[in-house]
């Protein structure tokens, strides 16, 4: 866990690792021993209504998410929606404490894919949603394999840019919730958290200089 400065408040960075279902007690046990005033998830708030409501209905996987599933199961349980996020939502309403959505509403999400994906991307995009399962990927562990899937899969230069604007997002959000509370918990999917942290890093910077 990472840890950050910021408004005079601490930020905590949590990375998980999406669809794990081990990932879920770790979410769990961060919310309870830590006790933050708010937990930021690095989801929209479109995608964390979704999961108040999910009712146990099958979820229907693109080829890509088929195979980042197949490579998770070597390593645990695969569960969907991710219990780490799940969980987020069940303790933090069992201890009262504020959950907030970081990232981009579809809306906004929309607006930035379609400046930022080309014609070209897109077609390459979808070739690849067709030969992913061929493709190999580091396995010594979860974290490798989720980390060089992101690489391969979203490596390309509208995604990579899209996914750096979403960081700089989502650190934006947590700046301002960090000026309203003391001690702030962000749960984040792994392969953006690196971003995230250099994000708020530039956010620290600006507000105090």
């Amino acid at each position: 866990m990472h840890e950050i400065e910021l408004n005079g408040s601490r930020i905590y960075v949590l990375p998980v690792i999406k669809g794990l279902v081990s990932e879920g007690e770790k979410v769990r046990a961060a919310i309870s021993e830590l006790g933050p005033k708010a937990v930021g998830i690095s989801i929209s708030k479109e995608e964390l209504e979704g999961l108040r409501s999910y009712e146990g209905e099958e979820i229907e996987l693109s080829d890509q998410e088929e195979a980042y599933k197949a490579g998770l199961l070597e390593f645990g349980e695969v569960l969907l929606p991710p219990p780490c996020y799940t969980e987020a939502v069940k303790v933090t309403d069992e201890l009262g404490i504020p959950l907030i959505p970081i990232d981009m509403n579809e809306e906004l999400f929309s607006e930035r894919y379609c400046e930022l994906i080309g014609g070209l991307e897109l077609m390459k995009e979808s070739f690849l949603s067709h030969r992913v399962a061929r493709k190999r990927f580091a396995m010594d562990s979860a974290e490798e394999f989720v980390l060089d899937y992101d690489k391969k899969v979203n490596g390309g230069r509208g995604i990579s840019l899209l996914n750096a604007q979403r960081e700089g997002h989502m650190a934006e959000v947590v700046g301002s919730v960090s000026s309203e509370k003391p001690d702030v918990l962000v749960i984040v999917e792994l392969e953006r958290s690196h971003g995230l942290i250099d994000a708020l890093s530039v956010v620290s910077e600006k507000r105090s200089g």
